[in-house]
């Protein structure tokens, strides 16, 4: 039957996130990476037609970086230096208040996400994704320059998010 049917094809796409966990993300990241640029191009700024080229950059930046490496670091890296974090995340509210070590380990997820990875890795090699794809002349220490002027922006923006 055509329900059954759907619902053995709804369960096999359950099984790709759980089964092969990095390449779904790097595949849901690359897409939604370019989506996020499309939607802001036309819709946030307007224009009448698409920049490819920045475009390309933010899916390579989605595709390696947040597909591939923030997978590294936040699944077998912090799954290690924070092993009881899975079990923390799936305790009701009431409990997570109470609980001093699970609180504490949250702590230091986010100190190291906002304070060591976003500063020292992930803008570093987002300005250096897009350098090296959208200019025809790469160059890093532009690259550095132009992250130096914008650190405080986008450090600001993200903490408004994470950090309280």
């Amino acid at each position: 039957s055509t329900a059954a049917n759907k619902h053995i094809m709804w369960s096999r796409l359950r099984q790709i996130p759980i089964q092969h966990p990095l390449a779904f993300g790097v595949v849901i990241s690359t897409f939604k990476t370019s989506a996020s640029d499309l939607l802001v191009q036309t819709v946030v700024e307007g224009k009448k037609e698409i920049d490819w080229k920045r475009n390309a950059a933010f899916a390579t930046f989605g595709c390696f970086y947040l597909g591939g490496v923030q997978y590294a670091i936040y699944v077998p890296l912090f799954g290690r230096m924070f092993p009881n974090a899975a079990s923390f995340a799936a305790k009701p509210i009431r409990e997570k208040i109470k609980d001093v070590k699970g609180l504490t380990a949250l702590c230091g997820q986010v100190f190291l996400d906002q304070f060591v990875h976003h500063p020292l890795l992930y803008f570093p090699v987002f300005y250096g994704t897009r350098e090296m794809v959208m200019s025809k002349d790469p160059d890093m220490m532009r690259m550095l320059r132009t992250y130096r002027e914008n650190m405080k922006e986008d450090l600001a923006a993200l903490w408004k998010g994470w950090v309280p």
